[in-house]
């Protein structure tokens, strides 16, 4: 495990995953990421490739051949990275690809992700190089997920989430609507449908806030943003996306899915987003 700290928060970091295990408030002594609970979900805040969420009938096609992923988002959520630098507060964390990798997903890689802590924010960046002699095709995305509530005493209902921008966009999963900036969150929210998603927000950040406390994620340059929880869970993922999971039957090669990365040779594709403390 690998700490960032200063006088007002630490982050705490391990090397499955490359996730984030705490993020907390030294001065409020709150803590703010999920802890991962095998009763509702048991991981964090995974990160998402080769692919964000699933084909629809679990099989794609690259050149003619076959191949499938053994676990929804890729094999990044269950990958053992290495450090290749740390200090008090920045660490640098590299996943490379494999044979159990290539197995799923024939193309080489390198992944690195770097922690950068500045005060109560924390920048994130995602560095992917493509290390073969041809174009690689992928998606990526993030899934971090915060407690809700983040205190003893708070329900879910009285949190809701600001966005920087007044919005106007229709959940792309079912009937809800935003509109302006606020989104109040109940459980009937999420009922049926469990997931909120958007495309082309207009907005820089979200704000996760119960009017006292408050939690701001960076999504800018991100084409989806999704919000999911499960049924009573104490916890809420804010999920800026570069691809999506097939909403519908798809019958197309894996680089023409919708929102798909086309990597030239030797080249590297950079994301960040951050999360802030207020």
């Amino acid at each position: 495990m690998y700490s960032l700290v200063n006088d007002s928060v630490r982050v705490d970091i391990q090397n499955h995953a490359a996730e984030i295990i705490s993020f907390y408030d030294l001065k409020n002594e709150i803590e703010y990421m999920w802890q991962g609970d095998s009763k509702f979900w048991g991981n964090r805040n995974p990160i998402l490739f080769p692919i964000v969420g699933s084909i629809y009938n679990k099989e794609y096609t690259i050149d003619g051949k076959t191949y499938k992923f053994d676990t929804n988002h890729g094999f990044t959520r269950n990958a053992e990275f290495n450090c290749i630098y740390q200090d008090d507060k920045k660490v640098v964390l590299e996943f490379l690809s494999n044979d159990e990798t290539l197995r799923q997903y024939p193309f080489k890689f390198k992944l690195t992700v770097t922690y950068e802590l500045k005060n109560k924010k924390l920048l994130i960046t995602y560095e992917i190089k493509n290390e073969n002699e041809f174009e690689m095709p992928f998606s990526f995305g993030l899934h971090p997920a915060f407690n809700v509530p983040f205190s003893k005493g708070d329900n879910f209902s009285d949190y809701m989430l600001e966005f920087s921008n007044n919005e106007d966009s229709k959940n792309i999963l079912g009937d809800f609507r935003l509109e302006g900036k606020i989104i109040k969150l109940t459980r009937n929210l999420f009922n049926p449908v469990d997931t909120l998603c958007f495309e082309w927000l207009k907005s820089s950040y979200v704000k996760l806030t119960n009017g006292i406390n408050s939690l701001k994620i960076g999504i800018n340059g991100y084409r989806w943003f999704a919000i999911w929880t499960k049924k009573d869970a104490p916890f809420i993922c804010l999920e800026p996306w570069h691809g999506h999971t097939d909403f519908n039957y798809t019958d197309v090669e894996f680089k023409n899915r919708e929102g798909t990365i086309i990597l030239e040779k030797g080249k590297s594709f950079t994301t960040s987003y951050y999360i802030e403390i207020e």
